[in-house]
C-alpha cells in the first residue's frame, strides 16, 4: 500500500476520533471545524464507496453479458448456424447506441440477442433483429459493367445522386431504394427506368426498363469498383535495388 493511501486512511481514522475528543476538551470553533470535516469526510467516503460498488456491478454484469456473447456466438457458428448469428450481429449492430449519459440498454440487448442465436426466440420478419446484410452506404461509389459504362453514387441528394457515364445525358431523377437496400431505382428522362438489384456488396444486376415500350431493353452485371488501401498499396510496389533499378 502507498504512503498516501496509508496518510488518507490515517486521517479517516483520526478525524472522528479528535471530534469525539474535542467535544470534552476543545474550544467550540474546534468542535464546530471538526465535526463539519468529519461530516464532510463521510459523505466523501459513503459516495466514493457506492460509485465503487456501482461500477463493480456494472463491470460484473458487462462482463458477463459479453463473455455469454462470444460463447454463444462461437458455438453456433460451430454448429452451423453462420447465417442466423451473422443476421442477429447485425441486428445488435444497429440497435447498440451508446452515449456518455447512458449504456444503451447493453445487458438487455444481449439477452435478446444470445435467444435469437440459439434458436430460442424466433427472429420476426421485418423487426429490428431482421436486419439486412446490405445499408445504405452499400450502394456508395463506382459501379461498372463490363463495357465501360459506369455509375458513380454518392449521399449528397436524398437518398442519393447519380451521375452517369457518356454525357451529356437525360436529368436522373426519381432516385429510390427499398427498405432493405437491395434494389436501387432511378428514372433517365422520360424513357428509360433503371433497376439495379443486389446480389452481393460488390455486385448486381442492372436492368434498363424503357418506360415507352412497356419492356426490359438489357440486363447486364455490374461492378463496385473497390480502390486498394495503403496497405495494399506497399505490398504490391516493386522492390527497387539501392540503384534504384
Amino acid at each position: 500500500m502507498s504512503p498516501l493511501a496509508f496518510l488518507l486512511i490515517a486521517i479517516i481514522v483520526a478525524l472522528p476520533i479528535a471530534w469525539l475528543v474535542s467535544e470534552f476538551r476543545g474550544s467550540r470553533l474546534l468542535r464546530i471545524s471538526l465535526g463539519i470535516l468529519t461530516i464532510g469526510l463521510m459523505a466523501a467516503c459513503i459516495w466514493g464507496l457506492s460509485s465503487m460498488l456501482t461500477r463493480f456491478n456494472y463491470n460484473a454484469w458487462y462482463g458477463g453479458a459479453t463473455g455469454d456473447l462470444i460463447s454463444t456466438s462461437i458455438q453456433q457458428i460451430e454448429d452451423g448456424h453462420l447465417d442466423r448469428v451473422l443476421k442477429v450481429w447485425r441486428g445488435l449492430d444497429q440497435q447498440y447506441r451508446p452515449t456518455y449519459e447512458n449504456r444503451a440498454h447493453y445487458n438487455e440487448l444481449v439477452k435478446e440477442a444470445t435467444a435469437r442465436m440459439r434458436g430460442d426466440v424466433p427472429i420476426e420478419v421485418g423487426s429490428a433483429w431482421d436486419a439486412s446484410v446490405f445499408k445504405s452506404e452499400t450502394w456508395l461509389g463506382h459501379w461498372e459493367d463490363g463495357y465501360g459504362y459506369w455509375i458513380v453514387i454518392n449521399d449528397i441528394g436524398r437518398p442519393f445522386d447519380v451521375l452517369q457515364s457518356g454525357q451529356p445525358r437525360a436529368k436522373v431523377h426519381d432516385v429510390s431504394v427499398s427498405p432493405d437496400f437491395r434494389v436501387l431505382k432511378f428514372k433517365e428522362g422520360d424513357q428509360w427506368q433503371h433497376i439495379l438489384r443486389l446480389k452481393s456488396k460488390y455486385e448486381a444486376d442492372y436492368e434498363w426498363f424503357d418506360l415507352q415500350k412497356g419492356t426490359v431493353w438489357e440486363t447486364r452485371p455490374v461492378y463496385k469498383l473497390v480502390r486498394a488501401s495503403e496497405e495494399q498499396k506497399a505490398m504490391t510496389q516493386p522492390l527497387l535495388s539501392p540503384r534504384g533499378q
